[in-house]
């Protein structure tokens, strides 16, 4: 999936249009901007999964940066943050250390396959990653073997309802992620169990989806005419078609966007 994000004409695109945070966002009145409501998404998420100065994070698909400097000088927790994108690493390493709070790292990582030790963090942390592997209880198994006892995994994920789906809807998705497993929330809920983790909270955050999805796309197409004069023509049009589908089935409740935070038991 690194291959999507390091095309320059989609990086752009994600860097202008969803800003610094490439990830949903929580419209608490609806009136919110795009920037606000994924700042409070992820304070929202860093207050459930209890947050504190000296814990130790690790970030699964961090994107530019965002969330991990956040967590670091907001909750002053040490954090590991990691893709599989060396564009988006890249991005997130030219900018300065935080001032203020915990410390800060980039690393290559798959979280397939992780490597770090046993029993490690305190916290996994995945905003909007873990749809994008057909293998997600390999990815939770290794959550599970780097958290310490007591641990905990905290995940905002894109829920696509097969059920609701058209044929050539769900043709799309899996075209879009490369993969054919697509997960519910019970499905995530089972995965979670399945490895060993206890189900803490869950939160259907669909109204949001449906929010943030027309939000970008309204800003999408208020730069179309910028973007074609930077973007190739096909990475604009598919880009373009892609986000206008998922705000379409956002509004038809086709698409949701999920939190769930488990946890490692101690014993």
């Amino acid at each position: 999936m690194s291959d999507h994000y390091d095309n320059s004409g989609v990086d752009r695109l994600y860097a202008e249009v969803w800003g610094e945070n490439i990830h949903y966002g929580v419209y608490p009145t609806g009136d919110e901007s795009i920037e606000d409501a994924t700042w409070i998404a992820k304070r929202t998420m860093a207050e459930a999964v209890g947050l504190k100065p000296g814990m130790t994070v690790l970030e699964v698909g961090c994107g530019y940066g965002a969330t991990a400097r956040y967590l670091a000088e907001t909750f002053g927790v040490d954090v590991v943050a990691t893709n599989i994108s060396e564009v988006q690493l890249k991005r997130c390493r030219e900018r300065d250390q935080p001032t203020t709070g915990g410390k800060l790292r980039f690393e290559y990582a798959d979280f397939h396959d992780l490597p770090y030790e046993d029993g490690t963090f305190d916290v996994w942390w995945c905003q909007e990653s873990l749809v994008h592997s057909a293998e997600k209880e390999k990815v939770l198994a290794e959550a599970f073997r780097v958290l310490k006892p007591g641990g905990r995994v905290v995940i905002s994920d894109h829920i696509f309802w097969v059920d609701k789906l058209t044929p050539a809807e769900r043709t799309a998705v899996e075209a879009r992620y490369h993969m054919s497993k697509l997960s519910s929330p019970d499905d995530y809920k089972a995965h979670l169990a399945a490895v060993g983790f206890d189900l803490v909270d869950h939160r259907d955050w669909q109204v949001h989806a449906a929010m943030h999805r027309a939000k970008v796309l309204q800003r999408l197409e208020s730069k179309m005419d910028e973007f074609a004069r930077v973007i190739d023509p096909e990475t604009l049009s598919v880009n373009h078609h892609s986000w206008a589908e998922w705000a379409r089935m956002a509004a038809e409740g086709k698409l949701s966007f999920d939190f769930f935070l488990a946890e490692k038991p101690r014993g």
